[in-house]
C-alpha cells in the first residue's frame, strides 16, 4: 500500500466522507471550506501530491474523486478511525462528541493485527458512535440509503441515522440539542433561502441551521 503523509491522509478522509454521502466528484471549493484552507492549497495538494501518487483523479474545474488505490487507503483509515471511536465511547467512556478528536490521535497507533482483535472484542460493530459505517477488512462498506434532513419536506417523521461530519463543535452542538443517531424527529417547517429548519423532538421544538441540517442524515421513521 502506498505511503501517505498525515496531511495527505486528512485529504483522503475528507474526500471519502463526501463520496460516502453520494458525491461523484468533490469540488475544490467544498474541500477548502471543509478543511479550513485556501482553494489554492487544495489544488496544490490534489495536483502535486495525491494525483502523482495515484490516489485521486483530479480534473481542474470538475473536481476530484478517489482512485481505486486511494479508496483502499481511505477506507482502511476510516476502519481504524471508527473502530477507535467505538473503543473510546463503548469501553473507555469518552463522550460521544469528544471521541472523533481522540480517535484521530489513537488510530495511527493501531496495527492491522491489533485492529482485527479490537474489532472482534467490540463484537464487530457495523457503525461508529456517530452512525457512520465501518468498512470491513476488505474496505467494503454497506451502501448508505440515508439523505440529508434538508431533502425532506414538512411534515415528515424521520429517524437520524448518522452525522456525516464529526467536527467537535458540531457534535457538541447536536448533543446540546439532543440529536443523535436513533433520534426520531418531525420536520415542522423549512424557511426559504437556505434558512433554518424547525424540528419537533417530542419534548421541544428547535430551529436547526441549514448548514447543520445538511449534515444530519436521516431516513423515514
Amino acid at each position: 500500500m502506498v505511503n501517505a503523509t498525515s496531511s495527505e491522509e486528512e485529504y483522503l478522509e475528507r474526500i471519502y466522507r463526501f463520496e460516502e454521502s453520494g458525491r461523484k466528484r468533490v469540488k475544490t471549493t467544498d474541500l477548502a471550506k471543509d478543511l479550513g484552507v485556501s482553494p489554492a492549497s487544495v489544488t496544490e495538494m490534489l495536483s502535486e501530491s495525491l494525483s502523482k501518487k495515484g490516489l485521486v483523479d483530479y480534473e481542474p474545474y470538475k473536481g476530484v474523486k478517489l482512485t481505486k488505490k486511494g479508496k483502499t487507503l481511505a477506507s482502511s483509515m476510516m476502519r481504524k478511525h471508527r473502530l477507535a471511536e467505538r473503543l473510546l465511547v463503548d469501553v473507555v467512556g469518552v463522550n460521544w462528541d469528544e471521541s472523533h478528536e481522540e480517535a484521530c490521535k489513537l488510530e495511527h497507533a493501531l496495527s492491522k493485527e491489533v485492529l482485527e482483535k479490537l474489532d472482534k472484542a467490540l463484537g464487530n460493530p457495523a457503525s461508529c458512535p456517530h452512525g457512520n459505517v465501518i468498512p470491513d477488512q476488505d474496505g467494503k462498506a454497506e451502501p448508505d440509503d440515508s439523505h440529508p434532513l434538508t431533502d425532506y419536506e414538512p411534515p415528515s417523521m424521520v429517524e437520524v441515522t448518522r452525522i456525516s461530519n464529526e467536527r467537535a463543535d458540531l457534535l457538541n452542538q447536536l448533543c446540546s440539542m439532543g440529536i443523535f443517531p436513533g433520534t426520531k424527529l418531525k420536520l415542522i417547517q423549512k424557511t426559504p433561502m437556505g434558512g433554518p429548519v424547525l424540528v419537533d423532538l417530542g419534548k421541544c421544538q428547535i430551529a436547526v441551521g441549514n448548514d447543520i441540517a445538511k449534515l444530519i442524515r436521516v431516513k423515514p421513521a
